[in-house]
């Protein structure tokens, strides 16, 4: 039974990682984030790989406490950055960004109120491959 919940808590940790793609093209052989190139316009000459998502919450698999929205939204962009790369992309084109607030309220029972509220950054983006000779 300890086995089982053992085993049940590391996939629950490990599965926390907020990144996400749907494939939608021929995925590559996967590359280096830092050959990865942001876009905000789509090049003139690019095949469509995946769709991604990020988030900047706290994940196991990559742990970074973030207090600032700059660096929030730099772990975002890192994070789109890897997954493209391990698709073979070696570009993404970013779709759109937002900011969610999550607020949470407690009492004690005694009257007693408690408020608390964080934000976390989101991205999504398009993962493509340019060829050398367009870039």
């Amino acid at each position: 039974m300890k086995r089982s919940a053992a085993l049940l808590l590391v996939l629950i940790i490990a599965g926390c990682y907020p990144v996400s793609h749907i494939i939608v093209g021929e995925a590559k052989e996967p590359l280096s984030a830092s050959q990865v190139k942001i876009y905000l316009d789509y090049p003139e000459v690019y095949e469509k790989i995946a769709l991604l998502d990020a988030g900047s919450n706290f994940a196991f698999q990559d742990p970074a406490i973030l207090f600032t929205h700059q660096s929030k939204m730099d772990k975002v962009m890192e994070r789109l950055k890897i997954e493209a790369a391990q698709l073979g992309a070696n570009g993404i084109v970013i779709v759109g960004t937002e900011n969610k607030i999550f607020q949470s309220i407690s009492s004690d029972g005694e009257g007693n109120v408690r408020s608390s509220k964080y934000t976390e950054k989101f991205g999504k983006a398009v993962a493509i491959h340019v060829s050398e000779e367009t870039e």
